[in-house]
């Protein structure tokens, strides 16, 4: 609970002090640039969750990270804060293994194919949820 409260006081943080929901001077570390694209199948995690919404697969280094997940500005720069995505899963892909990309759970499989691949930037904390 603990962890959670800290990562939406950052956002909180971010929003009052006139920053926007961007990630500039989250205390976390910088966010990085990542390629992202999305899943629909299989019904558990590599941690033994069942796959919701709100998940993502990465790097298994990564697993019990949150991500802080915002999308990219059409100048490439940080854009509009996304959400909070829970790193619970891995994949077979050697993208998601090497941490060159991250993959969401989507559950609608139309959903899922339209997502495709696009670049997002991602800010690991130490958070649940």
């Amino acid at each position: 609970m603990k962890r959670k409260i800290t990562a939406l006081l950052t956002v909180m943080a971010l929003l009052f002090n006139g920053t926007s929901t961007r990630a500039e001077t989250n205390p976390y570390g910088e966010p990085f640039r990542i390629e992202s694209t999305a899943y629909c199948y299989g019904e558990i995690t590599k941690d033994g969750s069942k796959v919701r919404e709100g998940i993502i697969a990465a790097k298994e280094e990564w697993l019990g990270l949150t991500a802080l997940v915002y999308e990219t500005a059409e100048d490439g720069s940080i854009g509009e804060f996304r959400g909070f995505y829970e790193i619970k899963d891995t994949g077979g892909d050697y993208r998601l293994q090497n941490g060159t990309c991250i993959d969401f759970y989507i559950p609608d499989e139309e959903a899922c194919r339209e997502y495709g691949r696009r670049d997002v930037y991602i800010q690991l904390v130490d958070a649940k949820g």
